[in-house]
């Protein structure tokens, strides 16, 4: 009876939030939302960590936009490597430092299978949008093969294109048959999107949650999760949770890329209605490897952050949104 009551009483410790803690959690790490992009990917531009204060300027509109403008007044942007060895292999270094031991990975498939031979602790991930990025029939050959584990990011929002639309329906019927979890973005592009090239079919009116309800209508057995939480719509994003439960989201970019107040009121809003147990980490490490330790530090310093609700969102949430074995989470905890 006694070892059935203190099993008992460290499950409830580890679903409830606890006191907060300053302290920081020093266990593995799962990272949901990372790239195997090109240093090309963003022309090699610097970038402002929120924590400085993204500078999000005026721009007089007879003035070229150029990416090198989301770092203008930056005292420290961060800077993307000058080859992409340097990228894959600082990105690796990140690993080691913070004791990351998965990384959902995304990008081109050649990309992606690079990065998995250079570290096992890369999960290989591919998104959709349309048959135009990866057919139905090129998916599920890669995930019968073993060349793809998670499908994400579905960038339809780059699209214009809403996450329930007709097209994309085969897509998730696929993913719910295989059980493969999906990763859709849903939220904020880069800064300045509307006049940043290249992303001129983005469109900032499909950053709510809710468009996803028809999806987990006609596919309840779906394990899904909302990159970037469907910042700043929080509001969409917290009722979308509380009718389906098996919907999680990551933190990503948002730790890093916005100011530290507002992803805190973010953060903490999800907290305080009770999703601590459906909220996981992310980077979205793209080609400024130094973006991961800012993110690990943004929910280190949350103040209103337990040392049992850090767990969850560092490592617990995303072992059981992606179905690890006991073995396999015993391994992750092991000294490296």
């Amino acid at each position: 009876m006694r070892s059935w009551l203190l099993a008992c009483a460290a499950l409830v410790a580890a679903c409830s939030g606890g006191e907060p803690s300053g302290g920081a959690y020093r266990g593995p790490i799962i990272d949901m939302h990372l790239h195997a992009y090109p240093v090309a990917f963003a022309a090699g531009a610097p970038i402002c960590p929120g924590d400085q204060g993204m500078p999000i300027l005026p721009l007089d509109p007879n003035e070229e936009f150029t990416p090198e403008l989301l770092s203008r007044g930056c005292p420290e942007p961060l800077i993307a490597p000058a080859t992409d060895e340097e990228a894959l292999r600082l990105t690796l270094a990140q690993f080691g430092q913070h004791d990351i031991r998965r990384a959902v990975t995304s990008g081109a498939i050649g990309d992606v299978l690079r990065w998995r031979e250079a570290s096992e602790r890369i999960v290989p991930a591919v998104g959709f949008a349309t048959e135009d990025n990866y057919s139905v029939e090129q998916l599920r050959a890669m995930h019968a093969r073993g060349e793809v584990a998670v499908f994400a990011e579905v960038l339809a929002q780059y699209r214009g294109i809403a996450a329930d639309d007709e097209r994309l329906e085969p897509f998730f019927a696929l993913a719910e048959e295989l059980d493969v979890p999906v990763g859709v973005h849903i939220g904020e592009g880069p800064p300045a999107s509307g006049r940043f090239p290249g992303y001129e079919s983005y469109r900032v009116s499909l950053s709510s949650a809710l468009q996803l309800e028809n999806v987990l209508q006609r596919h309840p057995r779906l394990r899904i999760y909302v990159m970037h939480y469907g910042s700043p719509l929080v509001d969409d994003m917290l009722a979308m949770m509380f009718a389906y439960p098996n919907l999680y989201v990551d933190v990503s970019a948002n730790n890093w890329g916005m100011p530290r107040r507002e992803f805190y009121d973010h953060l903490q809003r999800m907290i305080d209605a009770g999703f601590e147990q459906r909220i996981m980490y992310g980077s979205d490490q793209m080609i400024w490897p130094d973006a991961i330790g800012e993110s690990i530090a943004a929910i280190n310093d949350a103040p209103f952050l337990s040392a049992d609700q850090k767990r969850l969102i560092f490592y617990a949430n995303a072992a059981r949104f992606l179905r690890l074995t006991p073995e396999e989470i015993a391994a992750d905890h092991a000294p490296q």
